[in-house]
């Protein structure tokens, strides 16, 4: 190899490997990477990296990265940025490099980490685990079979849309809740103070007449002494708490306890059971796509659900699959889908489009939740509304009527 260096070109270090495979560093004088690249090839050599001389590499200059500095949104976001760019006819190793040029964040310091594990021959999947904390095994399982069939694009587009929807379940109840809540802690703060600061004004009014006062007033100068005596670990256990949301928050974990704690109200819950069973069924059309077997492909699914009832509903189908039943029969046999929706997957099954029938309910299942979200927020906020201004008159009512009759049996 002709190492002479002309006057418009420049040295670069290169990692490559020849035919056999074997890894090979050296340097060769070229104009540009591209060029640099080219007589590589020419040579019969494999270009793994080309930086020139004095050029740090990339994953040197990257603090050490560990996958619990990734939040599920990031993660989430890079699987989108990855098939975009693989959608492009960028190749994966190429686009990890783009990703990788920032320099702010952990998603940079994740890029870089993956891309070196692809360089030195790591499969995608085990580094989409190790170096993205990527846990979620219907998007392994996705890419597992990418790997093998070539298209990888695809699948990172479809894990990245399972993922997105995931977050979004999440987003939607915790962005839904986040007005009504903030509502109520107004007004309880709002209350507070009126039991706090403004009636113990008039108790010296009543004292000596307590017995003689309706049962409404004296009800609520009990309330605000007990209050008034117990406010400042009232006062503790609220800055406890915001400070243990805020932490939550950067942790990402916030919304995923307001989630769970909508999950057990009485009308909210059935909008989340609606959601999850619509993640269930585009996660399996999905993995179906992709030629998972449906056994295979309930298990990987049963895998990622987090317990409770979707789960238990997903286990009876899984049984009933494994024993012979079709997916209709089983599903059919829960409380998960709709009418409607089980007569789309018994003609998916029919037709040959299982997976496109899947996806299809899963999209009807979907709409439904979002009309029943938007109808319950627009009922719930008014409501709250109504029940704290309630709560504020009673109190006053009970306080004004306390003062006049006091006032009348003075006279």
């Amino acid at each position: 190899m002709n190492q002479t260096v002309l006057r418009n070109e420049t040295q670069f270090d290169y990692t490559a490997r020849d035919a056999s495979g074997e890894r090979k560093k050296g340097r060769i004088a070229a104009r540009d990477i591209p060029h640099a690249k080219q007589k590589l090839q020419l040579d019969g050599l494999y270009p793994i990296d080309i930086l020139a001389a004095d050029a740090q590499p990339v994953a040197a200059a990257k603090k050490t990265f560990t996958p619990g500095k990734l939040s599920q949104r990031q993660r989430a976001d890079m699987i989108a940025r990855l098939a975009k760019l693989t959608s492009s006819q960028i190749n994966l190793e190429r686009a990890l490099s783009i990703m990788a040029e920032g320099n702010d964040g952990a998603v940079p310091a994740a890029a870089s980490a993956l891309r070196v594990h692809i360089r030195e021959g790591g499969g995608l999947v085990d580094g989409l685990r190790t170096h993205l904390g990527v846990q979620d095994a219907a998007t392994l399982a996705l890419v597992r079979g990418a790997e093998i069939s070539g298209d990888l694009s695809e699948a990172l587009t479809t894990a990245s849309e399972i993922l997105q929807q995931r977050l979004m379940l999440v987003r939607r109840i915790g962005v839904g809740m986040l007005y009504p809540s903030l509502l109520l802690i107004v007004a309880l703060l709002s209350v507070g103070l009126i039991m706090i600061a403004v009636i113990p004004q008039f108790r010296p009014l009543v004292e000596d007449r307590m017995d003689m006062i309706p049962l409404l007033g004296r009800m609520i100068f009990g309330i605000s002494a007990a209050l008034s005596t117990i406010w400042p670990l009232i006062s503790f256990g609220l800055i406890a708490t915001v400070a243990g949301l805020w932490f939550l928050h950067r942790q990402g974990k916030a919304l995923p306890l307001v989630s769970r704690i909508a999950a057990r109200m009485p009308v909210i819950s059935g909008v989340i059971w609606r959601n999850q069973v619509m993640i269930v069924l585009h996660s399996l059309g999905a993995l179906l796509r992709r030629e998972v077997t449906l056994s295979e492909a309930l298990r990987v699914i049963n895998q990622t659900t987090p317990g409770g009832r979707i789960k238990t509903a997903l286990e009876q189908v899984s049984v009933s699959v494994e024993s012979g039943q079709s997916l209709s029969t089983a599903v059919a046999n829960t409380d998960m889908m709709s009418s409607s929706a089980v007569e789309m997957v018994r003609i998916g099954e029919e037709t040959g489009d299982l997976s496109g029938m899947i996806t299809r309910a899963a999209e009807e299942m979907r709409d439904t939740a979002d009309r029943e979200l938007e109808r319950f927020l627009a009922l719930f906020q008014p409501a709250l509304i109504i029940f704290v201004g309630l709560i504020v008159g009673v109190s006053l009512y009970a306080l004004f009527s306390a003062i006049v009759s006091v006032n009348a049996i003075a006279f």
